[in-house]
């Protein structure tokens, strides 16, 4: 399944139903990563993140807190 073209509303409530899944961010806005990466510590669900060459360190790091730990990046 591709979450890339599955709508940012959609892609919270699965985060918020616990569940993973793998996500290029090329895909999405900062302001809509990060609201992915806080629903994802509300029932400890695991994403992944990928693509993410073209973010700066600070807006990594804002991911990162928003997610308590539940996002992960790979290249």
């Amino acid at each position: 399944m591709r979450f890339e073209t599955i709508a940012t509303e959609e892609l919270i409530r699965i985060a918020h139903a616990g569940l993973g899944f793998k996500l290029s961010v090329t895909s999405k806005s900062l302001d809509d990563l990060i609201r992915i990466a806080d629903a994802a510590k509300d029932k400890s669900a695991k994403i992944t993140f990928t693509g993410f060459d073209h973010l700066s360190d600070y807006d990594i790091k804002r991911i990162e807190m928003a997610s308590q730990g539940h996002v992960s990046f790979e290249h």
